[in-house]
């Protein structure tokens, strides 16, 4: 290959390099994730992850019940259902503000037990929203009932979980995703 070539592929490879770091920091330098993807949330300030959680949950709530059609005698189970994912929320944005204060897991042991008490909170989150769905879901005439499950399972994709097929992908609701 003459050298002329080679240099040339050498400038477009480094031309091509800067132009992906610059646009990264022109993102704000979170190379981890699309901008605004849940992979940056780790580095956000609690008052920031609670301020972009209870945006989202406002506009999911609005959705569901535009999507829903409710009457007037279904709307204040609505309300305790929303007051119900809300507070979870909250919770959620706590336990991981005491996490991220908290000293790391030095040893395999640590991390472990660590790993299990999450676990055991997430299960007590999900029992807890599971019983908020379950009491709101039984005001729903079937129709809605249809309309609530397409729209429950919707809830956390869209978009903001990475690849649909990956690890992260399209779990809806579930335990510390609202």
């Amino acid at each position: 290959m003459k050298t002329s070539i080679k240099t040339s592929i050498v400038v477009a490879l480094i031309a091509a390099g800067a132009l992906g770091t610059t646009a990264a920091l022109a993102w704000g330098g979170q190379c981890d994730g699309p901008r605004g993807s849940r992979a940056a949330w780790s580095q956000m300030a609690p008052e920031q992850m609670q301020e972009r959680m209870t945006q989202r949950a406002e506009v999911r709530m609005a959705r569901l019940e535009l999507a829903l059609a409710l009457t007037p005698e279904q709307k204040p189970a609505f309300e305790t259902f929303k007051a119900d994912m809300q507070t979870r929320a909250s919770r959620m944005v706590e336990t991981m503000a005491e996490r991220r204060s908290a000293d790391r897991p030095q040893t395999a042991i640590e991390r472990m037990q660590r790993m299990e008490e999450m676990s055991q909170l997430r299960q007590t989150e999900m029992a807890s929203a599971r019983e908020s769905v379950e009491t709101f879901y039984a005001t729903l005439s079937d129709a809605q009932k249809t309309v609530f499950d397409a729209e429950f399972q919707q809830m956390g994709r869209k978009g903001d979980r990475g690849m649909r097929g990956g690890p992260r992908g399209g779990s809806g609701m579930g335990a510390g995703r609202s």
